[in-house]
């Protein structure tokens, strides 16, 4: 059996730990990051591959479908070579803010099951420039909860988390896109073209594109989806979350999914009888940076130059 001993740098990490019933155990950790790249770090098989597990610890493997009922599975070994196969069961995914998976253990060389049969549920929560992570796990009986303690549960998951942190630093700065566009109207005009999905739709994407919008939830925390009907027959299912709404000024939304996760400011900035529209894009790290700064800037003029048509006529 591998069992873990505490660290004086656990403190030191900012890492913090709770037991609040016989069968909870509660970690908190503040990361320096954007939350954007933090969940990104945590669905990604190629990044959960290199920090996943306690110092010394390696993933040969790392699978991971992640969507309610998609399955993780981790080909985890001791420093010794010892295997310690790690895998669960999503139940719910709401990017980018919770992760709920059920641990399914193995029995082997490590001990009783690593990680132990329990539910655990992991939330992302915007803490100034840097993400406040907690970790709950509930465990199946207080004697689950005994038995993963004496193992180093809780150890465990101060190394994983500081390996992330190390991680993290390491990955290049993300990235920021910004277009404009002027329009002969008035703030209230366009905001009013935005906030309501029937006028939305109309004008919403590059050349080309129809729209369907499902959910609208125009508010702080409120669900945005539109499926973007593209003109060669494909559908592309685009999941937002609002942050920030000021009538009339600005409009800020995360987009969760699909593929790259960013944060979107629309700003209005009357001049006299004009108003600037200003998108800024605040992109998470990606290799494909060159690509976007290429293709954004293109398809939002012309989402520009939509919206401009259907102030003047009603219709695209």
């Amino acid at each position: 059996m591998i069992t873990l001993s505490p660290r004086s740098s656990d403190m030191q990490s900012g890492f913090e730990v709770s037991f609040p019933s016989d069968i909870d155990i509660v970690m908190f950790r503040t990361f320096k990051a954007p939350r954007a790249l933090v969940w990104e770090m945590w669905t990604k098989p190629e990044h959960v591959r290199q920090w996943w597990g306690p110092h010394g610890f390696h993933n040969d493997t790392c699978e991971m479908d992640v969507r309610p009922g998609g399955r993780f599975r981790l080909g985890m070994a001791a420093p010794d070579g010892t295997p310690c196969p790690c895998e669960g069961i999503f139940v719910e995914v709401v990017a980018p803010e919770r992760l709920v998976y059920e641990g399914r253990p193995h029995v082997h060389p490590c001990g009783s099951g690593l990680p132990p049969e329990s539910r655990v549920t992991i939330t992302f929560k915007e803490e100034g420039e840097g993400t406040r992570l907690t970790l709950h796990a509930r465990l199946l009986s207080p004697e689950l909860k005994a038995a993963a303690i004496e193992q180093g549960f809780a150890v465990g998951w101060a190394d994983a988390f500081e390996r992330l942190e190390t991680l993290m630093s390491e990955q290049p700065p993300g990235f920021e896109i910004v277009t404009s566009h002027r329009y002969a109207a008035s703030p209230e005009a366009l905001f009013a073209r935005f906030a309501d999905p029937q006028h939305l739709k109309q004008w919403w994407g590059p050349d080309g594109f129809t729209n369907t919008i499902p959910v609208f939830e125009f508010r702080e925390g409120g669900e945005f989806r539109i499926i973007m009907h593209g003109p060669d027959g494909r559908d592309h299912d685009n999941h937002k979350r609002f942050v920030e709404i000021v009538e009339n000024q600005r409009i800020v939304l995360d987009h969760l999914q699909p593929t790259h996760q960013f944060r979107m400011t629309v700003e209005y900035v009357s001049d006299g009888d004009h108003t600037d529209m200003i998108w800024r894009m605040d992109f998470a790290p990606s290799e494909q940076e060159e690509l976007l700064k290429t293709f954004i800037p293109q398809a939002n003029e012309q989402n520009f130059l939509r919206l401009e048509t259907y102030l003047k006529t009603g219709k695209i």
